[in-house]
């Protein structure tokens, strides 16, 4: 990049006055290639008193903040639920079918548990009544038949008899109707419970409907209430991907002259893709924020995830045109008019304005001389601009964050749970089966007392069943209830089993003597219960969170890092103290096309291929990582119990890392001294020297506003995005 310039000289002569008059102002051009030795009037410091009717290029634009995002597909829970495990993380590949967020079940078993229980009692009860019913009523069949066989007397008292034996036959085959209609409603409502739980059970595995990358989840911990349709998790195609920038409304769109893209210095065509009306209200209602979006053509697959991107909006731009300053037109009770240097007046018919310049579209000439009532220093420098590339560094801080987090808890159903002796503290790495804590149970004697004799009852009930079932008689019965009287016999067994396991269960909880890590990783919390505690059903004993989840976190709340941003993390080596670079990848979307769910303040930056000190790798260093404890103090909402939990973390101990990285890098663009650019209503200007005249014109900035700039060889720098050329020399 070739920057030129020089200091020009000062001097109060009246002289100077007089030639700048003519000269400075007085004349209109484009482009000039810059000469060796450029002429220029000395001394020169003077009033602007003239100006000189030229042509100029107005604009009337905005330049919009934007960037490259994935398109996401988010993933809401189907049912209010407490969370039990979060099963993939930022950055992390998953395929269809994959469970990316679990809730608990243990309410929903214990409810299976008790219909299927009221079920296989109504089967084996229903069975049992309606065999000794069918028998009766086979009997009053045989009697009142061999009544009417035989030819006896028919006395009076017989025929009592009889009619008594046909009531009862009629009340009996009512009971046995009854009976059945009963037992088909109650087997079809207890099977319509077991099909609703075995549904709400299968609708609380949140499960991805796609292969791709996870961009996003919820923040929150196993133990949290879940509301239903909040969003848990949000998963990439990687493929996919659209700008969104500062929302716009679909007329501004639409009335434009023109909007395009610029990324990395190169112009992209571009597409708006407008909200309907419920779309947008609905993402206003949410708590979302409003982008506008947009589709682009990039057949060279040049463009990637995480890329800045400015959407040029050109609301007007008239080429070429003549042109004046605003301070030149006055007006009368004639109109619109400007003072020529010969004293006269002229009335003009404007045109388009940029808040600088004024269009005249008829009135005066090109080249006419005209009257300014202002006063402004000559310029003192001159460069030649050039192109180069402009670009926004990041330095921040990362954190070394484990958020995948199994709870400990005290799960032993029978018998007095004692806490006899805690064998970890909060920080500390474990690996898989290493032990937390150990315990001790005492039995309950009674309870499996009681089992032991409900399984002796449940196993003489079933002989009876079989022995009912395989009695001769049975086979004169309607197949209908020997059926029944088979799913008895099997229904009993069902129990028997599961009353067997409930007793081995028992016995397995009396011999729990400790608790264990469930996978390699670091405590997060221990209980701080002291040794001898007795600790209740569920009560939380500690936290591990898995070293297979490694992050650093850092801060976002300016909204600066996108996902797939790349960027450099930097540490000293503890032992050498040796600088030592790795590379590290945005893996999370914070913000943009997210909901207000899964929105927040940080960002995952996942590093690659290192080892990092202070680390749940590192063996040779005590852990210093932020490590979500996983305890839930009565939160009142999932955001509220995540800041309880960061509470303890955000100790100054935690190890931090430098990150470096480009927010914004464009190539080959053009480069303007930021002091030779003065803004009027967001709109840019230069003043431009030709070699024989200065000429102030407008051109696009790039970046949005306000624009920034940034220092190159000590000097500040914006760029164009449009109007202004190579080799084009500026004064300020």
């Amino acid at each position: 990049m070739h920057l030129a310039g020089r200091q020009f000289k000062k001097s109060k002569r009246v002289l100077a006055l007089l030639l700048s008059a003519v000269m400075l102002m007085g004349g209109c051009g484009n482009s000039a290639k810059p000469e060796e030795e450029i002429a220029l009037i000395d001394p020169v410091s003077s009033a602007n008193v003239t100006e000189t009717v030229c042509r100029r290029t107005l604009y009337d634009y905005d330049v919009l903040d934007g960037g490259v995002f994935p398109i996401i597909t988010e993933y809401p829970a189907a049912i209010g639920m407490k969370a039990a495990d979060i099963g993939y993380f930022p950055g992390q590949r998953v395929t269809s079918g994959s469970v990316l967020f679990s809730g608990d079940m243990k309410d929903y078993y214990d409810q299976e548990r008790s219909v299927r229980n009221s079920l296989d009692e109504l089967i084996v009860s229903y069975a049992e009544s309606r065999r000794v019913n069918e028998i009766k009523l086979r009997e009053l069949n045989y009697f009142i038949e061999a009544r009417d066989d035989e030819n006896l007397p028919n006395s009076p008292y017989m025929q009592i008899i009889v009619q008594k034996a046909l009531f009862d036959k009629e009340l009996l085959e009512y009971t046995i109707n009854d009976n059945d209609m009963v037992y088909n409603l109650d087997v079809a409502h207890y099977n319509t419970l077991l099909n609703r739980i075995a549904e709400n059970q299968a609708r609380r595995l949140v499960r991805s409907y796609m292969n791709g990358t996870v961009v996003a989840v919820a923040a929150v911990n196993p133990g949290t209430l879940i509301s239903e349709g909040t969003n848990v998790s949000a998963v990439t195609d990687g493929h996919s991907l659209n700008i969104l920038a500062e929302y716009r409304n679909a007329r501004d769109f639409e009335n434009a002259k023109e909007y395009y893209a610029i990324i990395d210095g190169k112009r992209y065509e571009i597409t708006h893709v407008p909200y309907s009306s419920a779309e947008y209200s609905a993402l206003k209602a949410s708590g979302s924020e409003v982008y506008s979006v947009f589709r682009f053509e990039d057949p060279e697959g040049a463009v990637k995830v995480g890329q800045k991107a400015n959407i040029v909006l050109v609301k007007d731009r008239k080429e070429d045109v003549l042109s004046v300053s605003n301070l030149a037109i006055h007006r009368d009770e004639g109109g619109y008019y400007v003072s020529l240097v010969s004293g006269d007046k002229a009335y003009i018919t404007k045109g388009m304005t940029d808040g600088v310049f004024t269009e005249v579209v008829s009135g005066i000439n090109e080249g006419d001389v005209l009257l300014l009532d202002t006063y402004t220093e000559a310029p003192e420098n001159i460069a030649t601009l050039s192109r180069g590339d402009f670009y926004i560094k990041y330095e921040g801080t990362g954190y070394l964050y484990y958020p995948d987090i199994t709870n400990i808890s005290n799960n032993v159903k029978y018998g007095t749970v004692t806490l006899t002796l805690k064998n970890v503290t909060k920080g500390q790495r474990v690996k898989r089966g290493d032990v937390i804590a150990y315990v001790s149970v005492a039995e309950n004697s009674v309870i499996l007392e009681e089992l032991t004799l409900k399984l002796t009852r449940l196993g003489e009930r079933r002989d009876r069943a079989q022995a009912a079932y395989d009695d001769p008689s049975t086979y004169y019965l309607d197949k209908d209830v020997q059926e029944k009287m088979k799913n008895a016999v099997s229904t009993l067994d069902r129990q028997i089993q599961s009353v067997s396991e409930q007793i081995q269960e028992i016995q397995a909880s009396y011999s729990v003597t400790a608790f264990y890590a469930p996978c390699d990783g670091v405590v997060g919390y221990i209980t701080e219960l002291s040794d001898g505690a007795v600790l209740k059903a569920n009560e939380l004993i500690a936290t591990v969170a898995a070293d297979s989840a490694e992050y650093l976190y850092a801060m976002n709340e300016s909204k600066i890092l996108m996902y797939g941003m790349d960027l450099i993390g930097e540490y000293n080596d503890p032992n050498t103290g040796e600088t030592i670079q790795f590379p590290a990848t945005v893996s999370s979307v914070s913000f943009g096309p997210i909901s207000s769910d899964l929105a927040t303040d940080r960002v995952f930056v996942m590093p690659v291929g290192v080892t990092l000190p202070g680390g749940a790798h590192d063996p040779n260093a005590e852990i210093s990582a932020e490590i979500p404890n996983g305890y839930t103090i009565v939160p009142q909402n999932p955001y509220e119990e995540w800041l309880l939990q960061q509470e303890a973390a955000n100790a100054p101990a935690k190890q931090s890392y430098k990150l470096t990285g480009y927010l914004e890098y464009e190539t080959d663009v053009v480069l303007v001294p930021a002091k030779a650019v003065t803004f009027s209503n967001d709109q840019a200007y230069v003043t431009v020297f030709d070699g024989e005249k200065y000429v102030k014109i407008g051109f696009i900035a790039g970046g949005a506003n306000p624009t920034k700039s940034v220092m190159i060889d000590n000097v500040a720098y914006i760029w164009a995005a449009e109007g202004l050329e190579e080799g084009m020399v500026v004064v300020y």
